[in-house]
C-alpha cells in the first residue's frame, strides 16, 4: 500500500510539472498579427536584396525626367557654346578672314550679296547672290580652297541673295542650313528651303537669340525679332560675327524700320563692331533713316557690298549714306568699285586689316 501511493505522488508530481510547462509557452493566438524581426531590430524596414544581382535604385523624392533635351537656339551670349555637330578642324588661334564677294553686275544692273567668313577648316557662306552668280561664287570658294560650307546662312527672300545656293550646294557638302524659315510666299525661295531639308544634316529657323560658337568665333542673330514687319527686308538676319577682340554686324538687307528697332530693342555694345556691312547695299532706299544709327554705333570700317547701279530702281543714289559716313568719321570700302572687286577683311588675333583681294591692306 505504501508503494503504490510513492508511485501515485511521482504520477501526480510529474503531471504537475507538465502543466506548468505549458502555462509558460504562450503561444500565438490564431490571426493574431505578429512583427518580425529583421536585422536584428523589431519592426524596422530593410531593404531587401536584389534578385539575380540586380541593382535596384530607390527614389525617395519626386522622379525627375533625366532625359534632356539637345538645346539648337544658344540664348546666353554671356557664355558661348562651341558645336559639336559641326565636322570643322578646331583652330580657335588661327586667323579670322571676311570676303564681301562681289557678285553684282553692271550690264544687267544686278545688286546681290556673298559674303564667306573663313578661319582654318570653318567655312561659313552668308548668302550667294543672284542665280546668274552662282558660277562665280562656287569658282570663288574653289580659289580659298573651301572643301565643304560648313554653314550656308540665307538672309533674306531676295533673289539676289539667295539665288546662287543652289548652284553651291551643288558643288558643296553643305552640313548646316540656316534662316528665318520665312518664304513671304516666294515659291522658289520655298523650294530652295525644301531642297535643303533633303540635302543638309541640320536645318535651323534662326531668329533674336541664337547663338553659336564655332571654331571660337561666336555667330549671334540680333534680327528678325519677335514681332515680325511682315517684308523681307526688315526681317532678314542681321548677323553679329565676334572672334576674340574683333567683331562685325552684317545688316543684309533691313531698312529704317529694323534699324530703329535695333536700336531701341538690342543692348548698343551688340551693335558697336569693327566692321560693319552696310545694309540694303548702302542704296538711299535702305539708309534714309541711318543719321542716328551710325552715330550710335560707329563701327570703324563700313564694307558697301553690291553692284555699281545706283538708278532709282535699284534703290537711289549712296551720296548722301557716303556723306554721313563722312560726317561720322567712318572709312568705308565698296566691293564693286571699278578699281576693286572682293574685299578682304582679316584678322589675326591682334590686328584687324582690310583692302581687296590681291590689293595693300590698311588697319581697320
Amino acid at each position: 500500500m505504501t508503494l503504490v501511493r510513492s508511485r501515485l505522488c511521482w504520477i501526480f508530481a510529474f503531471l504537475a510539472f507538465g502543466l506548468l510547462l505549458a502555462g509558460c509557452t504562450n503561444p500565438p493566438v490564431p490571426g493574431q498579427n505578429v512583427t518580425p524581426v529583421i536585422n536584428g531590430t523589431n519592426g524596422t524596414n530593410a531593404t531587401a536584396p536584389a534578385q539575380n544581382g540586380t541593382n535596384v535604385t530607390i527614389i525617395t523624392g519626386q522622379q525627375q525626367n533625366q532625359t534632356v533635351q539637345q538645346q539648337q537656339n544658344y540664348t546666353n551670349p554671356a557664355q558661348p557654346v562651341e558645336s559639336k555637330e559641326i565636322n570643322y578642324t578646331f583652330q580657335p588661334n588661327d586667323t579670322l578672314v571676311i570676303y564681301f564677294i562681289y557678285v553684282g553686275d553692271q550690264a544687267d544692273k544686278l545688286q546681290g550679296d556673298a559674303i564667306l567668313i573663313k578661319k582654318g577648316d570653318l567655312d561659313v557662306l552668308v548668302d550667294a547672290g543672284a542665280a546668274q552668280a552662282g558660277g562665280r561664287v562656287v569658282d570663288f570658294l574653289r580659289t580659298k580652297g573651301v572643301d565643304d560650307v560648313d554653314v550656308m546662312l540665307s538672309t533674306n527672300a531676295d533673289p539676289a541673295h539667295y539665288g546662287g545656293m543652289g548652284a553651291v550646294a551643288a558643288a558643296y557638302r553643305v552640313e548646316e542650313f540656316w534662316w528665318t524659315g520665312k518664304t513671304f510666299n516666294d515659291q522658289a525661295y520655298a523650294s530652295l528651303g525644301s531642297d535643303m531639308s533633303g540635302m543638309v544634316k541640320t536645318v535651323r529657323n534662326v531668329s533674336r537669340g541664337f547663338n553659336m560658337t564655332l571654331d571660337g568665333i561666336q555667330f549671334s542673330v540680333l534680327n528678325p525679332g519677335p514681332k515680325p514687319f511682315g517684308d523681307f527686308n526688315n526681317d532678314a538676319v542681321v548677323l553679329r560675327v565676334q572672334d576674340r577682340n574683333f567683331s562685325a554686324v552684317l545688316l543684309s538687307g533691313v531698312q529704317f524700320g529694323a534699324q530703329n528697332e535695333l536700336l531701341n530693342e538690342q543692348k548698343k555694345s551688340l551693335l558697336r563692331c569693327d566692321v560693319m556691312q552696310a545694309p540694303y547695299y548702302g542704296l538711299g532706299t535702305g539708309t534714309s533713316g541711318m543719321a542716328n544709327f551710325l552715330s550710335a554705333t560707329k563701327p570703324k570700317l563700313m564694307v558697301i557690298s553690291g553692284g555699281p547701279d545706283e538708278s532709282a530702281a535699284s534703290g537711289g543714289s549712296r551720296d548722301p549714306f557716303r556723306r554721313l559716313l563722312d560726317q561720322n568719321g567712318i572709312a568705308y570700302i565698296e566691293n564693286y568699285a571699278a578699281d576693286g572687286g572682293t574685299v578682304r577683311v582679316s584678322y589675326d588675333g591682334v590686328t584687324c586689316a582690310y583692302g581687296y583681294l590681291g590689293g595693300v591692306s590698311q588697319p581697320c
